[in-house]
């Protein structure tokens, strides 16, 4: 089975840095109101920037894997949200895979609070988009790539 791990590429373990404590997220929409961008803002003011990109894991068949770099400040428009203090201490963190046409993608992150609330980041069912649970208010509506079933939730370590 052909695995697609998160295109990661900092100096510290990814785990680290999704686990750091959070006070912020930030979200840059796209022209019809998705999600293209969500920056998680950290204690310390430094963000970690999260995206999706599409992999081919068959003939006309493309799956969404999640991207991360670090960014300094929020972009001129972007959405910021404050979330609860839960997320202020170590964060438990879990990917979530997806399995496809005999490929294992990295779709997803899960972030568990202390008091269990989630925050749910995974590509979107629109190609190179973001659905985003837990933070944002209504009107938006999660909409997944696949539904969260199908994902294989797995303690990123």
């Amino acid at each position: 089975m052909n695995t697609v791990t998160f295109a990661w590429v900092g100096p510290t373990p990814l785990v680290l840095e999704l686990s750091k404590p959070l006070r912020q997220i930030s979200v840059e929409f796209e022209p019809h109101g998705l999600p293209m961008f969500v920056t998680l803002w950290r204690q310390d003011g430094t963000g970690l920037r999260l995206s999706s990109d599409m992999r081919d894991v068959a003939e006309r068949k493309e799956v969404g894997l999640l991207q991360f770099g670090h960014v300094s400040s929020p972009k001129l428009g972007e959405t910021v949200v404050d979330i609860s203090s839960a997320f202020n201490g170590p964060n438990a963190v879990f990917k979530l895979v997806i399995h496809e046409s005999g490929a294992s993608v990295e779709s997803g992150v899960v972030l568990k609070a202390s008091d269990d609330s989630e925050i749910v980041i995974v590509a979107s069912a629109s190609p190179y988009l973001l659905a985003l649970s837990g933070v944002l208010p209504a009107p938006y509506t999660f909409n997944p790539e696949y539904p969260l079933d199908r994902y294989s939730r797995i303690p990123l370590t």
